[in-house]
């Protein structure tokens, strides 16, 4: 009796994939995922400057080097239009 291979197919079969791959589909391969990447980043900031204490926080911070006398247009800012 021979020895067990590690492989899932016998040595006789064929690679499983029979279309080479070349350096275009790799290049395009590792964009797509670096696409994914971003869109998932994009949505978690939306996601985060969508929320109340996020965009109290924002307000804050811009009106602090404002005078007090100024008008307050800058508080009635509704960032969820700025994101859709």
């Amino acid at each position: 009796m021979g020895q067990l291979c590690c492989f899932p197919f016998s040595r006789d079969e064929e690679k499983i994939s029979k279309k080479p791959i070349g350096i275009l589909d790799l290049l395009n391969e590792a964009l797509r995922r670096e696409r994914m990447r971003l869109k998932s980043k994009v949505k978690q900031i939306k996601e985060l400057l969508l929320k109340p204490e996020t965009q109290a926080k924002i307000r804050r911070e811009l009106l602090e080097g404002r005078s007090l006398n100024s008008s307050d247009q800058g508080s009635d800012v509704d960032f969820s239009t700025a994101l859709a």
